[in-house]
């Protein structure tokens, strides 16, 4: 029965995508989405987002969500030491999720986000530089949403989702506003795992399920930059699955439109990055760039790269040729080739920290190791503005 009404939800899905205006590929469901054992699909849910409606949290009007029903979601990515792991779980789980990529992120690294769409899973955007778009006014605003919306369009090769979550869900009316004027749905959400807050997978597996049986239902946030949930994932899934919950994949009816103007400038700030990486190869790169968006004729902030101090275990979004699989060496089931290789990168030593030269019986002090602080990528905060 489970498996009629998936096939059936899937086909319905295919018709309505095959006869809009703006054509896109058909949703994935795989033939074990339906097995016993696995979290799986419930259902394909597709999101007409014409008039840019607004999704999860306080907004109850658009909520598309059954009891016990679920979806998946995880921002501020691609981060390859953890979207990695994130994309073989919920592969075994034979599930889908939906990724709202940071523009930077994915310019860093367009071979991830092309796995993550090769994995059948959606993309949309979480703006360029994850600027907390409430502080900020209507042009500032509208050129992260654009450039953002470009730039992960442009990495994946191909136009993403027109779906849109606001960084620290920090809502701005302006923004909204412009939103629906390009048809983007925005997505708030019902469930906050607040993997940003530990280290310890074990707490954002027990305040998610916690939250859950409070809600019955709802879209979770997760972080794919996160090494607790890159950790917490494959338990967390088979959990789910087996306290019943059921996964609803989210699909858009048609695909974003961008501007021309933030797509030359995208284009470039890839290029650039690209082209870094070919000059240096064994040089020390950041994850990200720390920076100011680019000018529209591809100013030197378009191509400065500077250090980023890196979460523990991701030495850097840059791969190894044979990182290309798996650790174990099996293929990855997503993906037909290896994506293309980037050069190993040596991780970089940290200084000795002393204290005089001297001390009063005039010898030598011992040296004290530097005190190791905690590493957070540029917009990362201790608790989200709400």
């Amino acid at each position: 029965m489970r498996t009629a009404l998936t096939s059936l939800v899937a086909l319905s899905a295919l018709a309505a995508i095959v006869s809009s205006d703006m054509p896109m590929a058909a949703p994935i469901v795989d033939d074990c989405a339906t097995k016993s054992g696995v979290l799986g699909l419930s259902r394909v849910v597709e999101v007409d987002t014409a008039g840019g409606p607004v999704f999860g949290g306080s907004h109850k009007g658009n909520n598309f969500l059954r009891a016990g029903e679920i979806v998946l979601t995880f921002d501020d990515g691609p981060m390859r030491a953890y979207t990695r792991p994130v994309l073989k779980a919920l592969a075994a789980h034979c599930t889908k999720a939906t990724f709202f990529m940071v523009g930077r992120m994915a310019a860093a690294d367009p071979a991830m986000v092309k796995e993550v769409a090769a994995a059948g899973h959606t993309i949309g955007s979480h703006t360029w530089s994850h600027q907390n778009l409430k502080a900020l006014g209507l042009l500032k605003g509208r050129q992260e949403f654009e450039l953002g919306m470009s730039a992960v369009s442009k990495a994946a090769g191909a136009p993403i989702a027109p779906f849109f979550r606001f960084p620290f869900l920090g809502d701005s009316r302006l923004v909204r506003e412009h939103a629906k004027t390009r048809n983007v749905a925005t997505f708030f959400i019902d469930v906050d795992s607040k993997d940003f807050r530990t280290r310890d997978p074990k707490e954002v597996h027990a305040r998610i399920l916690s939250e859950l049986a409070q809600q019955g239902r709802g879209i979770i946030l997760m972080h794919d930059i996160q090494p607790s949930t890159a950790k917490a994932i494959g338990g967390l899934l088979s959990a789910l699955h087996d306290k019943g919950y059921k996964v609803v994949h989210m699909v858009p009816k048609g695909v974003l439109d961008t501007v021309a103007n933030f797509d030359s400038r995208a284009e470039k700030a890839i290029e650039s990055k690209s082209d870094a990486a070919k000059a240096k190869p064994l040089s020390e790169r950041s994850v990200v760039w720390t920076m100011a968006p680019p000018d529209a004729s591809g100013a030197k902030n378009a191509v400065k790269d500077e250090e980023t101090p890196q979460p523990d275990g991701a030495e850097t979004a840059a791969v190894k040729p044979s990182d290309a699989q798996s650790d174990g060496g099996e293929d990855l089931p997503w993906l037909s080739g290896k994506p293309p290789p980037v050069a190993p990168v040596a991780k970089k030593k940290k200084p000795d920290v002393t204290t005089s030269s001297t001390n009063r019986t005039g010898t030598t002090p011992a040296k004290r190791p530097a005190r190791r602080q905690i590493e957070e990528l540029p917009w990362q905060m201790r608790v989200f503005s709400q």
